[in-house]
């Protein structure tokens, strides 16, 4: 029977790709977004089957400990309606009387800096119960079929500012193999590409003038959503949209200056914000990310720990310590990180060819002028501070991998549009 919910709803939503004109895309025919889907299933699937007979811990796992949790808030709708409405609506959530469901669950009580994500996930599996009979898998088709949304949203960007490179474009965001994996599965990462893809699509359209209100009302909601799924990327790129706002219709040196200008004095604020509000002191809250980062790595005996240079709370050392960060992010892990672990070796060999990819881009434009674009600048922006803070706190290999996967797609569009391929002669 759960097969069948998932074989089912995984047709009715390849003919709802095969339907929708969103999905009609110039060169790329909708049998492609269709085949892109399916793939994203299969990944979604195979890493539910790894964490089910490979890493068997569930209280360990994210994919399963959300799942496990929205169990928990689900079953209390038919025995305490009241109680679930203020849990999943967050109306209330504090009340003392709930907290024996909060200690039951293992990641509902997980602390973090302004914001705990982790209920979003949780939330959005409690959603999917009332059609998925509690399988898994139909959640996995679900949130496959959000995610790739998202990334749909995101492919029509860099096509737009990349005309004439659908077909590779298509390739690098859409099979690139750490956001094929990690991407499709039910975590927090699907809800993030889906939630950035439609950021930047609608607000593509929110600068080129068309202020409708469908337009409008999506990029609201995409807004929200990032404020509870990963703060962190919504601050990374607050002043990269009013940047790219002001720069419209430029191109150039003045666009990367507007754009250096805004970040300069948006993280001199950012730094200094503790005088006005001591709770949130910029360089101390990473201090901590990457010291609880450790403390992860040592309680969860992580196999794939690497040293990066420890952070000091202020921020010359923040400064400091940013490129090499990005530029760690950018190459780690190495082949020669992988040791026994399968995943590592997979990540290596895809971080040797974006590189590969990176390299032979760069040697490609040497001899021609690269038009600086508002969204250009706005993707290189984002993959360098994302990339930056990626590097600067997270020890952990694996999850190195991982958090890097909402940038990527980022970087993929970097390359795809400082390419220019070579010129054909034909002998006449």
């Amino acid at each position: 029977m759960e097969w069948i919910l998932v074989t089912g709803y995984t047709f009715l939503f390849l003919f709802l790709i095969g339907k929708s004109r969103f999905f009609q895309s110039g060169p790329i025919p909708f049998t492609w977004f269709q085949a892109a889907f399916l793939l994203k299933v299969l990944a979604g699937i195979s890493l539910g089957l790894l964490y089910t007979y490979y890493y068997t811990d569930r209280t360990t796992s994210d994919t399963f400990k959300f799942f496990d949790d929205s169990g928990i808030l689900f079953n209390t709708l038919w025995n305490h309606p009241w109680d679930f409405f203020r849990m999943f609506t967050g109306i209330g959530g504090n009340a003392p009387e709930l907290k024996k469901y909060y200690v039951e669950m293992g990641a509902w009580l997980n602390t973090d800096v302004l914001f705990n994500d982790n209920k979003t996930i949780i939330r959005f599996n409690t959603l999917c119960r009332f059609f998925s009979l509690g399988n898994y898998y139909v959640h996995v088709v679900f949130i496959n079929f959000i995610s790739f949304f998202g990334m749909v949203c995101m492919y029509r960007t860099f096509c737009l500012a990349a005309a004439g490179k659908e077909k590779i474009l298509f390739a690098l965001v859409f099979l690139l193999p750490s956001v094929l994996f990690w991407g499709s599965g039910l975590l927090k990462d699907g809800l993030l590409l889906f939630a950035f893809g439609v950021l930047v699509y609608m607000f593509r359209r929110l600068v080129q003038g068309n202020t409708g209100r469908y337009t409008t009302g999506l990029f609201t909601l995409s807004l929200f959503l990032l404020v509870f799924i990963k703060f962190y990327v919504l601050l990374a790129v607050v002043p990269g949209l009013i940047a790219w706002y002001w720069s419209r219709g430029k191109t150039g040196m003045p666009v990367l200056l507007r754009f250096t200008f805004l970040y300069t004095v948006y993280f001199t604020a950012g730094f200094n914000l503790h005088y006005l509000f001591p709770k949130y002191e910029l360089a101390d809250i990473l201090y901590w990310k990457q010291a609880n980062f450790y403390v992860l790595a040592t309680t969860t005996h992580a196999s794939s720990v690497i040293d990066i240079p420890r952070i000091a709370p202020d921020p010359w050392s923040i400064l400091v310590h940013a490129p090499c960060a990005c530029l760690r992010a950018l190459t780690r892990p190495f082949i020669t990180d992988a040791g026994k672990n399968p995943l590592i070796l997979m990540s290596s060999a895809e971080t040797l060819a974006v590189l590969l990819l990176l390299t032979v881009a760069l040697f490609s434009t040497r001899k021609h002028r690269l038009a600086i674009t508002p969204f250009f600048a706005f993707s290189l922006f984002y993959f360098l501070i994302i990339f930056s803070l990626i590097g600067m706190i997270t020890p952990i290999l694996g999850a190195l991998v991982r958090y890097k996967v909402p940038a990527l797609p980022f970087l993929m569009f970097l390359i795809a549009r400082i390419y220019v391929p070579p010129v054909r002669h034909l002998n006449t």
